[in-house]
């Protein structure tokens, strides 16, 4: 498998031929780490594109589209590389965001819109279509105090599944170093906003803007494991994952919550 950062723009490009076939996709940004140059190819690493579809085509309809296109891109490249799967109708951006969707799985981007229209405004690069960045409103603290409520609603609705009791509680309480890595970066965004009132929407960045401006959070130490393991997995020795598994036990999980903490998360 090739995740360099070569191959993932090679992908992209391929993606972007392919995409111009959907006469409906008005717009896509991309976002994350090969937006602001801070790729690696590490575990984790993948292509984090928002797309903007039109309003005049059945919204389940385009993403099922993109969602096959995706796929079989992915498919004729090896999965080297993941493609993100977010999707957005343009009347979904307009500022008040209206909320009459189900909380399902299948609306995920509806409900974690603060956070994806956080990401084009802060490492956005259009790099299809009419760059629409420029109209995005930034959204609120009220936005992003819904997307808590939506998402735990939706949580709420999986308490019976066999997925709710036999992966995420399992993976929430013993997470594998990647997974824990993943979750207390995405955390660490959400918690920066939520104490600052400031977005960062790089997993590069956020150690160094936590521990400048948010010094007080519980799991700092931890933080600065994980974006080593992140961005340098090579270094990470065995004491290293000796302390990550404690102070993830002891300090991350009795942490005081904010609010939904799924920023930025792996979207393949």
């Amino acid at each position: 498998m090739n995740k360099s950062k070569e191959r993932a723009k090679e992908i992209l490009s391929r993606y972007l031929d392919e995409v111009r076939a959907l006469d409906f996709v008005q717009s896509v940004i991309l976002v994350g780490s090969l937006s602001d140059d801070t790729y690696t190819g590490n575990a984790g690493s993948d292509i984090d594109l928002i797309h903007i579809v039109s309003d005049e085509v059945e919204y389940d309809l385009e993403k099922r589209q993109i969602w096959a296109l995706i796929d079989r891109v992915e498919q004729d490249t090896g999965r080297d590389v993941p493609i993100a799967k977010v999707v957005f109708q343009s009347r979904h951006l307009v500022h008040p965001y209206a909320y009459d969707f189900p909380r399902t799985q299948q609306n995920k981007d509806l409900i974690e819109r603060p956070i994806e229209v956080f990401r084009a405004l802060d490492t956005g690069i259009t790099v299809y279509g009419e760059d629409r960045i420029p109209s995005l409103e930034r959204p609120t603290r009220a936005d992003v105090e819904m997307t808590k409520r939506m998402s735990a609603e939706e949580l709420e609705s999986l308490k019976g599944t066999d997925w709710y009791q036999n992966e995420y509680l399992k993976t929430v309480a013993h997470p594998s170093l990647r997974m824990m890595t993943q979750i207390v970066l995405t955390t660490a965004m959400s918690d920066y906003l939520y104490y600052t009132g400031k977005s960062c929407s790089s997993k590069y960045s956020i150690l160094e803007r936590v521990e400048q401006e948010c010094p007080q959070i519980t799991y700092l130490n931890l933080l600065r494991l994980c974006h080593k393991n992140r961005f340098s997995p090579d270094e990470i020795t065995q004491q290293d994952i000796d302390t990550m598994e404690r102070e993830y036990q002891t300090r991350f999980l009795p942490r005081p919550k904010t609010w939904n903490s799924s920023w930025g998360a792996d979207k393949g």
